[in-house]
């Protein structure tokens, strides 16, 4: 293969070991991707293995996407026949087989965040608990982190835990139970559910052992225990699987990643081999060695030191403001020389730790005439409408979903009220049925308002006969017929006093609509709407927002992660912002924060820039901040500083040009608290 002259040594070895387990510790920039795209055409053409037993996983639809893409350049058509998915698009493949084997119905559906949030709500009422005084999301946290670590919510001993312990054991089994008679699974359970199938059905484990031989796992620092598990399940102890990743970049532990899983890897599979790849392709030395000073302090971590051989670079700015705003026109202000010597605006990067620090330096690019966008807004999804014709697909797929019907029933506005709505809910509730069913037979339920059965009966007559126009193919069409007969757009425009808002949310629609036909044209014959919100849950759930062109990029450090720029300002580097305090009165992950560090610093290839406020307002008042003790890690040669607070009155002393004494005296004088 000649592809393999153009890898490392440490590259080609972890290509070329294809027996047995594997952890290949990729730092950031070594080419992990090449890696396993190599690895599968090695596994194609050099071992002759065939493409349906190979499965390699990732996070994103956009990485599986773009590792098939390269595979497909290399071995051509072959490519087409190696499963390349995410965890959870695998997860929903094996449910598609076989979840009627846990008592679901065949046609399963995902829920998205907004029908968990129904259930949820609807749980903790049943549990006498006022939905209003505490919040669903926190609930539907805990529930998630407890199915993604294997252990059932449980109220904590006293003192240790809070109402929300005690709120979430008690609407897990009921949620559970409505997930399953509305017959639909929840984001966890795709991971969860082939896990008890394998468990409770040992051939079918066997099955998927046989088939894939050869499994390979992207981000291995991403997963958690229920994604460890499935892994455990689908690959033997001396099985051929293949694991990538960095536990410096493990990032995600409120959602459940576990850094242990890649620390404690050899554990779970003891004969496992270990590859490091520490050469760095992305950023300069002067970078590398910065980052390599702040995550070395982690006590927790698998020793090894990026570096590169394309030379150490500029030096690292560390820039002192006098406070967030002064911070925020000093960045808008660089970007403007530096897209004025022709560094275009889609290689600069404004990282934070948090979203609601972006507000100045938003300001601040208006103020320059700086296009940008902001990692991280409104998903198109989530928009109401989108929601609103997404819940009629529901209700026309899935005549159980209760949750969408709700939604739906009296949109547009068809004269079906509350106190309808809640005499029908009251009767399928008594009668145990779903409320559909209850629907179908509105004349029969006692104390409905004047005619509301009749409009009941004329919905009902709507959802059946689009349920049959559906079943015939044809989406796009089939949904503008529906659009049309229910005078969707036009009740949109009426609900918006402004027309320019109106003019958008029909745009909205009709995206839908074209996202309808792209399925169609990619799926031909297998399109059904089934298959369209399942593909459509995944997709919303796993992807990534698109990088506009010809615009600065402002994002989180966890939103940065994968992406890289030529010119990255790093900025609001103070205690309590990174590291951050602590999240809704958790304690703060210190080792976490470092990482978060060190994963901000490695997006930068040619130039890095800290900067930090001296004060912010809080609460009408400045307050002296403390700097971030990740800047008293950086050595002292590869730092430049530039401290606004004190401009020069004369000629500079010798004292002055000391930067790096200055930024010791100012450390020094802050007294960072120490790392536990």
């Amino acid at each position: 293969m000649q592809e393999l002259d153009k890898l490392n040594a440490p590259q080609r070895e972890a290509v070329v070991t294809t027996e047995g387990p594997l952890l290949v510790l990729a730092g950031a920039g070594s080419g992990k991707t090449r890696v396993i795209t190599h690895r599968i055409v090695y596994l194609l053409q050099k071992k002759k293995v065939k493409p349906h037993s190979i499965l390699a996983v990732t996070f994103t639809n956009k990485a599986a996407s773009e590792m098939r893409e390269r595979v497909k350049k290399m071995v051509g058509k072959k490519a087409n026949g190696v499963t390349l998915c995410t965890f959870h698009a695998f997860g929903a493949e094996v449910l598609r087989e076989h979840i009627h084997l846990l008592g679901y119905p065949k046609k399963f559906a995902i829920a998205d965040m907004g029908d968990q949030l129904s259930i949820v709500k609807r749980a903790m009422r049943e549990r006498s608990i006022d939905d209003r005084a505490f919040d669903a999301r926190k609930v539907l946290t805990l529930i998630s982190r407890a199915k993604n670590s294997g252990v059932e919510p449980q109220p904590k001993p006293e003192g240790m835990g809070d109402d929300y312990d005690l709120i979430s054991h008690l609407v897990f089994p009921l949620y559970q139970l409505s997930l399953k008679a509305l017959g639909v699974v929840d984001f966890d359970d795709l991971i969860v559910y082939p896990s008890t199938l394998f468990e409770k059905h040992p051939e079918l484990r066997q099955e998927y052992r046989d088939r894939f031989t050869h499994v390979m796992v992207d981000e291995y620092q991403d997963t958690n225990h229920a994604q460890m598990q499935l892994l455990k399940n689908l690959v033997p102890d001396d099985g051929n699987l293949c694991v990538v990743g960095d536990d410096d970049q493990c990032i995600y532990s409120w959602r459940g990643a576990e850094v242990r899983n890649i620390l404690q890897f050899d554990k779970h599979y003891p004969s496992a081999k270990e590859v490091r790849l520490e050469q760095n392709y992305r950023s300069t030395g002067a970078i590398l060695n910065a980052a390599n000073a702040v995550i070395d302090k982690n006590p927790e971590r698998k020793a090894k030191r990026m570096w590169t051989d394309e030379g150490e670079g500029r030096s690292i700015s560390i820039v002192v403001a006098p406070d967030d705003d002064e911070e925020a026109r000093y960045v808008a202000k660089e970007i403007d020389k530096a897209t004025a010597e022709g560094l275009p605006r889609d290689e600069i990067a404004i990282l934070y730790r948090t979203n609601g620090q972006s507000r100045p330096f938003e300001e601040a690019l208006r103020a320059r005439d700086i296009g940008y966008q902001v990692i991280g807004g409104t998903e198109f999804f989530d928009r109401r409408e989108i929601k609103d014709v997404i819940a009629y697909f529901k209700v026309i797929s899935n005549a159980r979903d209760d949750v969408s019907l709700l939604r739906i029933v009296n949109v547009p506005a068809r004269g079906i009220g509350d106190v309808t709505l809640a005499h029908l809910s009251q009767a399928a509730s008594t009668a145990g049925k779903p409320l559909w069913e209850t629907l179908l037979h509105a004349k029969e339920v006692p104390g409905l308002p004047p005619g509301a059965a009749e409009r009941v009966d004329a919905f009902c007559a709507l959802i059946t006969k689009y349920r049959e126009v559906f079943s015939k193919g044809n989406l796009s069409q089939a949904t503008r017929a529906l659009l049309e007969e229910v005078d969707f757009v036009q009740a949109a425009r009426a609900s918006n006093a402004s027309a320019t808002v109106a003019d958008r949310k029909v745009r909205l629609i009709e995206q839908v609509l074209q996202s309808l036909e792209t399925f169609e044209g990619r799926e031909g014959h297998r399109a059904s709407l089934w298959t369209y919100l399942n593909t459509l849950s995944l997709d919303t759930r796993e992807e990534e927002e698109g990088l506009q062109k010809n615009c600065v990029t402002l994002v989180t450090l966890h939103g940065a992660k994968g992406l890289e720029w030529r010119l990255v300002f790093l900025v609001g580097m103070e205690e309590d912002l990174l590291p951050h305090s602590g999240m809704q009165g958790e304690p703060p992950n210190l080792e976490e924060e470092r990482r978060l560090a060190y994963v901000g610093m490695t997006r930068a290839r040619q130039k890095l820039v800290l900067t930090r406020a001296a004060t912010r307002v809080k609460r009408g008042k400045p307050v002296p901040r403390t700097p971030s003790r990740y800047l008293a890690d950086l050595p002292e040669e590869l730092i430049e500083l530039q401290d606004l607070t004190q401009p020069p009155l004369g000629p500079p002393s010798a004292k002055e040009l000391d930067f790096f004494a200055s930024l010791k005296n100012r450390l020094k004088n802050a007294k960072a608290p120490p790392e536990p």
